[in-house]
């Protein structure tokens, strides 16, 4: 395998959850599976310019920014039968260790990583200092059962007090680190829920440190890992975790799937996930979850931490 796909698996081991906010799981999936999954994907979802509006004047005409994300009814994925994941014994072995013996999948969804090889010329200046150009508002109705992302500054999932999930994330590509890997902070579930943009600085000495301050002034010493490796693996991280992944410059949109599963309120189990909870010290409800957006819900342009600093 290319040294940069090398499996991070002993540096994230599952048993660190609670401490670390997530974990590489390693690869689980059949290959061949994910190989077909993704190209039926690419072919019933192909990436090419005829998806986005074209101009300005046709978004503000026919798009909008507000249900614009895969949701019931309008997911490409949400019907497919994909029991080699979900009755993958390894994956609910995985699942069940984290969450406890009774989990529910809250959603799941196709995230597709877009190069700006594809966006229109008016698109990619209006997304160049946006933190989080979720790609969907401006992708015709069609093809919104799928989620497109032209990079991710560093977020949490979790945005509602009452919602309480693990992410899972799975790799249907061979993925490195030049291929808009999954980028994650260890331990910052720690600080609780906090405002995005989120206060980050990376250190000097050592680039793959960063400096969190929450939103009490409390500081926090991450390190960045990279979730990097083959086609099939998978990893996990809690809701609170701050996460993102940097522009994909190839050609070749990478293409991942996204779980939220959460836990039955009647666990009794001991679980990795409600251990993590205990080392939660922040809050677990705000008023302002985003500091990005508009009245409408239009982006503002922030800058991006994690873009910043490639």
């Amino acid at each position: 395998m290319n040294e940069r796909l090398i499996n991070k698996k002993l540096q994230l081991p599952l048993k660190k959850f609670p401490e670390m906010g997530c974990a590489n799981l390693g690869v689980m999936l059949d290959k061949t599976e994910c190989r077909n999954l993704r190209n039926l994907i690419n072919e019933k979802r192909p990436i090419n310019p005829d998806i986005f509006y074209q101009n300005k004047e046709k978004f503000i005409k026919n798009g909008r920014w507000h249900k614009y994300a895969p949701g019931v009814g309008h997911n490409f994925i949400e019907n497919m039968d994909l029991s080699f994941i979900e009755k993958n014994k390894n994956f609910i072995d995985s699942v069940t260790k984290v969450l406890g013996k009774n989990y529910t999948i809250k959603k799941k969804s196709v995230i597709r990583s877009v190069s700006s090889h594809y966006l229109p010329s008016w698109l990619n200046l209006y997304i160049k200092d946006v933190g989080r150009p979720n790609l969907n508002p401006f992708i015709k109705d069609k093809f919104q059962d799928v989620q497109y992302f032209y990079c991710t500054d560093y977020h949490q999932d979790k945005t509602r007090s009452e919602s309480n999930f693990v992410t899972f994330y799975i790799y249907l590509d061979d993925v490195n680190r030049e291929y808009s890997a999954l980028r994650i902070l260890t331990g910052s579930h720690k600080s609780g829920m906090n405002s995005y943009p989120h206060n980050l600085r990376r250190s000097k000495e050592n680039k793959n440190t960063w400096f969190y301050t929450d939103s009490n002034g409390k500081n926090l010493k991450c390190e960045e890992e990279d979730i990097v490796g083959e086609a099939g693996l998978i990893s996990c991280f809690h809701g609170l975790t701050l996460h993102g992944t940097p522009i994909n410059n190839s050609k070749d949109p990478r293409i991942s799937l996204r779980y939220l599963i959460s836990p039955d309120d009647k666990n009794i189990e001991n679980s990795l996930f409600r251990k993590a909870n205990k080392l939660i010290y922040g809050p677990q409800n705000i008023d302002i979850h985003r500091h990005d957006l508009e009245k409408d819900g239009s982006y503002l342009p922030i800058g991006s931490a994690l873009d910043s600093q490639e």
